[in-house]
């Protein structure tokens, strides 16, 4: 054991967020092991629980669960009330969290649940943002800078847009503002959101639609300001000078100090840079202003072509001598209850049982993808061999992270040399290779039953609804677990040598979700995936991040 803390050690540097891996490690075999540990541990938890429910505000402090001496004095009769309720319900955890343990099946890996559990009530989710990005036509080096400049950050579909400057070299996003206001924005140009009803225009061209909900809506350039009356008009600015259209409506147009003045539908006014006049009329352009109509369109064109282009790739990785089996999930899917296994040539054996879940569109209207929303759903399969390194590779919608563990790919059991793939609802994403089996008879355990490789938190709540491209990849030659999402390395974990499995193994496992009981009365852990699968690959090979990035680029929506 690489730490020898206390249990109570470990508990409080839990509640202050600075276990390190040893210390999780070593807490997570006590909770497995030690009774009296879990029933510190659920005592210490309840609390917590009741101190932050009645102590107030700046008096509370994680780090000091039981109050001083001192302070008990002071505590009303509500605190003490509640203080006893704790207390009995602290109890009730502990007697429950042993049923548990004698009624699940010793293979579901208890120690793995303990260490979920270690886990604080935190602040309600939150997102952020006065945007969002709702479509994505040829763009390219299409990315934002927070307000600072210093982070650039590409836009995608369905991503929230904080305060910044877009940059789009060529194409079109069409970006949505909080307040109701639609903006088509043309590259090449530059805009910077201010707020939920503001923008400025540095350069290029912007559609704007602006219900009635969205009156008041303002674009500013840096010689003038169109504020919205509920319309729809034109902006153009570029080293001429800046140009407003008003296609229907009306917009309230002022230059520098002057009085504001109204321009109506079918009015195109210009200010020419370095000129000392102040608007003239102008010609009516608006085949130059891309509606969202017409971006419709022109993204329904493109997402017949990434379809297309990416069939033809998947024609190509179905026949990798090096992939164990694929899903594209590229059939009708209704009406059947089998998913096939795409691998060339193929193998009917390889073929899943679609329990529960339900077929959805994928990541283009003519493409399938399978939905798990409920305890049960999943897609069972049976993978037989042994193996050495593994790359995994997967399309996910998430909807929420609302388990503890939300399964991409799980074995049954658990047994030796066999892999679990999934997020934690902390964001994480965690992949473990079993390492060792439980003691038999006088024979000891030898050390922790694997390495867990966690990847740093990606998830926030504005990722929602968007397709991710996930993959991990444990490296036998190298020791080492690396984490990618949308073909970008998120983490990269040195396996120690005691824990690196060199024969890894799959046999029953479950797409989606994990184990099913066995026994008619029999509890299982609730991981199903909340979200949607589109195209899945395993590979008995530690693929390059050059091939995960291919693969990204390949399949992209």
């Amino acid at each position: 054991m690489s730490s020898s803390k206390t249990i109570e050690e470990l508990l409080l540097a839990s509640e202050e967020g600075t276990l390190d891996p040893a210390d999780r490690q070593q807490l997570n075999e006590l909770l497995r092991r030690d009774p009296e540990s879990r029933a510190k541990f659920a005592r210490w938890q309840m609390m917590t629980i009741a101190l932050q429910d009645g102590t107030p505000e700046p008096a509370k402090n994680r780090a000091s669960v039981v109050p001083a001496e001192t302070d008990r004095k002071v505590w009303s009769e509500r605190q003490i009330y509640r203080w006893v309720i704790a207390s009995a319900a602290a109890l009730l955890i502990a007697v429950t969290f042993r049923w548990v343990q004698l009624e699940t099946r010793p293979s579901a890996l208890v120690a793995e649940t303990a260490l979920a559990s270690v886990r604080t009530l935190s602040d309600e989710p939150t997102s952020s943002g006065v945007a969002v990005v709702t479509q994505l036509v040829d763009a390219k080096d299409a990315v934002i800078r927070d307000a600072s400049g210093s982070t650039a950050q590409s836009l995608s579909v369905n991503a929230a847009l904080n305060p910044g400057s877009v940059r789009l070299e060529s194409g079109w996003a069409q970006i949505e503002f909080l307040n109701g206001a639609t903006v088509v924005l043309h590259g090449p140009a530059e805009m910077e959101l201010v707020s939920a009803a503001e923008a400025i225009m540095h350069r290029g061209r912007i559609r704007a639609e602006v219900p009635p909900a969205a009156r008041g809506f303002v674009v500013r350039t840096n010689d003038m300001k169109v504020v919205d009356l509920g319309t729809e008009f034109g902006l153009e600015v570029s080293e001429e000078g800046s140009n407003v259209q008003v296609f229907d409506g009306e917009v309230e147009l002022q230059v520098d100090e002057d009085q504001p003045q109204l321009v109506g539908a079918g009015k195109s006014l210009q200010r020419r840079s370095g000129v000392g006049i102040g608007l003239i009329d102008s010609p009516m352009t608006p085949e130059r202003f891309v509606d969202a109509a017409e971006l419709q369109r022109l993204a329904e064109t493109q997402e017949n072509e990434r379809y297309q282009q990416w069939r033809l790739a998947s024609e190509t990785l179905r026949k990798d001598s090096r992939l164990i089996a694929y899903f594209a999930m590229d059939s009708p899917l209704k009406g059947q209850r089998f998913l096939t296994n795409d691998t060339v040539p193929r193998n009917a054996d390889l073929d899943g049982a679609i329990v529960g879940a339900t077929v959805t569109r994928g990541r283009w209207d003519a493409k399938p993808a399978l939905q798990f929303k409920r305890p049960g759903d999943r897609v069972r399969v049976n993978v037989p061999g042994e193996f050495g390194s593994l790359t995994m590779a997967t399309w996910v919608r998430i909807d929420s992270l609302d388990r503890w563990y939300n399964s991409l790919f799980l074995t049954d059991s658990y047994q030796l040399g066999e892999p679990h793939w999934q997020i934690l609802d902390t964001g994480e994403i965690h992949f473990s290779v079993r390492a060792s089996t439980e003691a038999n008879g006088d024979q000891p355990s030898v050390g922790p039953p694997h390495y867990v490789a966690l990847s740093p938190s990606f998830w926030n709540p504005s990722l929602s609804g968007q397709w991710l491209h996930l993959a991990v990849v444990y490296d036998v030659e190298n020791a080492t677990t690396t984490h990618y999402l949308n073909g970008d390395v998120l983490s990269v974990d040195n396996i120690p040598d005691h824990q690196l499995v060199r024969t890894t193994r799959i046999g029953m496992a479950s797409i989606g979700n994990w184990s099913t009981p066995l026994e008619p009365d029999e509890h299982f852990a609730i991981r199903n995936l909340n979200g949607s699968l589109d195209e899945l690959a395993i590979f008995a090979a530690a693929l390059s991040p050059t091939e995960i990035k291919e693969m990204v680029e390949h399949g992209k929506p």
